[in-house]
C-alpha cells in the first residue's frame, strides 16, 4: 500500500492520532506476516472498518494487545503457508479486536483469525463462528478449552419417591455434572445455564445414554451427594421400600461434530 493511499484512507476515516497509530501497527514492518494475511482490508482503505472507535485511547489498547497476540500465532505459521484471510472474517474479527478485553473470548477471536490466515486451515475458518463467539461468555469458552481434550461431560439426576406409586419425583441433584470441580469457573452456579446456552448453540447435545467408561465418574459425582442420599433414607428408615425408591439417571453432554469444527478453528 502506497503512502498516499494511506493518507488518504486515514482522510476516509477521520484524521485523528489514534486513528493514524493503529494504522501504523496494522502496516509496520515487523507486522509483515500480519500485512500478508490482511492485506485485502488494508488496500480497501476507506472501508468501514475503522469506526470512530478509534478516537477512544482505551480501545486503541484493546486492538494493540489483541493484534500482537495474533502476530505471535502468524510467526509460528511458515510464510509459505500464510494466506489472504476472506473479508467476510478479517473485517468482523479486526473490529472485535477494539473492544473486545476479556482473555478467553479474545484468544477464541485470534484463533479463528489465524485459523483463517493459513492454507493448512483456511477450510475451518467459517463466518459464522464469529457470531458463535459473540454469544459466549467467559466461562463457557473455559468449558469448551476443557472439551478441547475431553468430548462428554457426564451428568446424573438424582431422584426419589416420597410414597410407593407416586409418579411425580422430587430431588438429591439435579443437573450435576460435577464440571465446577475441574474448571476454574467465575460464575459456578451459573453452569447449567452455560451448559444450556451451548447446547442452543449446536456446539454439544445432552443424550440419555452414556458410554460405560464414564462409570467411575459417575461414581464420583455420586459420592459427591452421598450425604445428603443417607440422610433422606434415614428419614425413611421406618419404609423397607425407601432404599430402592432412590435412584439416579445417568445421561451426558456430547460435543457435536459442528461443536469439534468449532472448537478446532477457534478455542486453544
Amino acid at each position: 500500500m502506497t503512502e498516499e493511499n494511506k493518507v488518504t484512507a486515514l482522510v476516509n476515516i477521520g484524521q485523528s492520532k489514534i486513528v493514524e497509530k493503529a494504522y501504523d501497527d496494522l502496516l509496520s514492518p515487523p507486522a509483515k506476516n500480519v500485512g500478508t494475511a490482511l492485506s485485502t482490508i488494508i488496500e480497501i482503505g476507506n472501508t468501514v472498518l475503522w469506526p470512530i472507535k478509534w478516537l477512544n485511547e482505551r480501545t486503541r489498547i484493546f486492538f494493540q494487545s489483541n493484534l500482537k497476540k495474533y502476530e505471535e500465532k502468524l510467526n509460528q505459521i511458515p510464510e509459505e503457508k500464510i494466506t489472504i484471510v476472506p473479508t467476510e472474517i478479517s473485517m468482523p474479527i479486526l473490529q472485535r479486536f477494539t473492544y473486545v478485553s476479556n482473555e478467553e473470548l479474545s484468544n477464541a477471536f485470534v484463533k479463528l483469525l489465524t485459523s483463517a490466515s493459513s492454507t493448512d486451515t483456511l477450510s475451518k475458518a467459517h463466518p459464522g463462528f464469529i457470531y458463535i463467539i459473540d454469544r459466549l461468555s467467559p466461562d463457557e469458552a473455559r468449558i469448551l478449552t476443557y472439551l478441547k481434550k475431553q468430548s462428554s461431560i457426564p451428568r446424573i439426576d438424582i431422584k426419589y419417591r416420597d410414597e410407593p406409586g407416586k409418579t411425580t419425583f422430587n430431588y438429591v441433584a439435579l443437573n450435576e455434572t460435577g464440571l465446577e470441580r475441574v474448571i476454574e469457573l467465575n460464575n459456578p452456579d451459573s453452569l447449567t445455564l452455560y451448559l444450556d446456552n451451548l447446547v442452543s448453540l449446536g456446539l454439544i447435545s445432552l443424550q440419555d445414554y452414556y458410554y460405560t467408561d464414564l462409570e467411575d465418574s459417575y461414581k464420583e459425582l455420586e459420592e459427591m451427594f452421598q450425604e445428603r442420599i443417607n440422610s433422606f433414607r434415614q428419614e425413611g428408615i421406618e419404609d423397607k421400600d425407601f432404599k430402592r425408591r432412590i435412584s439416579v439417571d445417568k445421561k451426558m453432554y456430547l460435543v457435536t461434530n459442528y461443536g469439534h469444527l468449532f472448537i478446532d478453528a477457534c478455542i486453544e
